[in-house]
This record gives structure tokens, sequence and C-alpha cells, in this order.
């Protein structure tokens, strides 16, 4: 995701960084345009011409130079409003980018029923989300992307109600939310662990919600996210004794072998000793 320039230029240059990366990279890295993630200081009396600038001026180059697939807002008292927040989501929408929302993180304020007005893949946060806005996005299909380490980061008191959610028809994936603000992780296994300890999640469950529940949250569950006929070969080996053990016991790299696209990019014994056959 960019929303960490919030001008044109720098917004241009971040997802450029991101085009470049994906092409010489061999993990696939997902655009998402997230201008609208807080309001400069220098537009803080005058908003309004801030989000003019993001739908006037950057969805629509950064859509005709197809540098970004969604686009995301932060809709949160402190960040943008919901009226603000669906005028992004639907210009991007004009603009063939899908939406996304950040919502429901630090207060209650309508993020995911919002999120399912307007079709977004996912809403992610949700610390605050309300009985109403469960009904609507298990609904629609919207995706509920939780993000334990921010929780824990930020020492939130209150969590995002996983039993609630997936006991009520929400499909749960988790998440890094790696930044520098406020989950400066990348370990997804310590996720997984999180998603268990702190959101009262089954093994089996944060595992789906690391692989066929995380495609779908960027609309790709057609493709990856499971071992199917047809799928793409994207397969992670670990050297543990049942699945069990990703979440269990946490702390430790366990992956042996990586294979993408059907091409091995990784294996454990190669690493430790390059002359290994």
């Amino acid at each position: 995701k960019s929303g960490y320039g919030l001008s044109l230029k720098d917004e241009l240059r971040i997802l450029e960084v991101m085009k470049k990366l994906d092409q010489d990279h061999p993990l696939d890295i997902v655009p998402t345009f997230l201008g609208a993630h807080t309001v400069p200081k220098e537009f803080r009396e005058d908003r309004k011409r801030y989000i003019d600038l993001v739908v006037e001026e950057m969805i629509p180059a950064f859509a005709e130079k197809g540098l970004a697939e969604f686009c995301d807002v932060f809709c949160e008292e402190r960040a943008f409003t919901l009226e603000e927040s669906r005028k992004v989501l639907e210009t991007g929408k004009k603009f063939g980018l899908k939406p996304k929302i950040h919502s429901d993180q630090l207060s209650s304020g309508g993020g995911a029923e919002l999120a399912a007005e307007v079709d977004a893949c996912s809403a992610d946060h949700l610390e605050y989300v309300s009985p109403n806005g469960i009904k609507r996005m298990a609904e629609k299909g919207v995706v509920a992307v939780l993000l334990p380490g921010a929780s824990f980061f930020l020492s939130m008191k209150k969590l995002p109600p996983a039993r609630e959610m997936i006991e009520n028809g929400v499909t749960i994936a988790l998440a890094t939310d790696l930044n520098p603000g406020s989950s400066m992780t990348e370990s997804l296994p310590l996720i997984m662990t999180m998603g268990c300890t702190m959101f009262r999640m089954l093994p089996k469950e944060v595992i789906q919600a690391t692989t066929i529940h995380a495609a779908k949250s960027m609309a790709r569950q057609k493709e990856i996210g499971s071992l199917e006929a047809g799928k793409q070969a994207d397969i992670a080996i670990f050297d543990i004794p049942n699945y069990r053990y990703l979440p269990y016991h946490f702390g430790v790299n366990h992956v042996d072998t990586v294979i993408k696209k059907g091409k091995v990019v990784f294996q454990k014994s190669k690493f430790q000793n390059p002359n290994a056959k």
C-alpha cells in the first residue's frame, strides 16, 4: 500500500517502486493506493482541498498508469469521515480500482457498513465494528482482515470480535499490517499465534485466514490460496509434526521449502549449505 507520501509526486514514487518490485521479485506485489491515509499537515485547515486532490488528480493518474489495483481509505474520526471515505472509494471504482477500507479501529463509525455498501473486497482492523456492520459484511461477502500485530503493539484494550464474526458468517483473514507506526513485523507465523491467543481462533481457522481467506481479500481466491487442481502452485513446506505447530511453536522459522508458481525459490538446506545437492 501507498499512503506514506500524501502528495501526487510521492504517492506516484511509492507505487512505481511497488511495480518494479513486482517485476523483479519472485513474490507477487499487489499495489493498493492509500492516498486517503490521513490529511497532511499543510491541508489541515482545508481538508476538502486534499480530498479533491485525491479524487481529481491522484486516482485518475494512477489508474491511467495501471499502478494500483485497489483503492483504500482510513475511515475513522481522526482521519476521514464516512462521506469523505465514500467519495474516495466510489471515485476509485469509477476508475477501475477495487475498494478496500480501514475501519472501526478506534471508534464505531460505520466503516463496516460502508464496506458492504460499496462492495469492498475487505475491511481492516474492526476493533469497534457494530453488530449491524458484522451482519452487513457477512451478507455482502466483505472479508474482515484482522491485524493482531497492531492491537498488540498499540496495547489496544478492545479487540475485534473475531469469534462473533466467524459465528455470523464473516470470512476472516489475518495479516501482519507491516508498517512503521503500529506493527513493525514481517512475521506472519507470529500473527497466527496471536490469532489463536488474542482472538480465540482455532489453529485451522488461522491457517485458513492466512491462505484462502487472505487470497479472497485480494480477489485472488480462484488463482491462489489453496492447493487445488488448476490453481497456481504457490506452496510453503514446513518442518513441523502437524499443522497445529504453526501457531503453537512461535518465534521460530519453520519454513523448509518455498515454491512459487511451480518453481522452488527457497530451500532451507541450500540456504544453510550453498553446496548442498
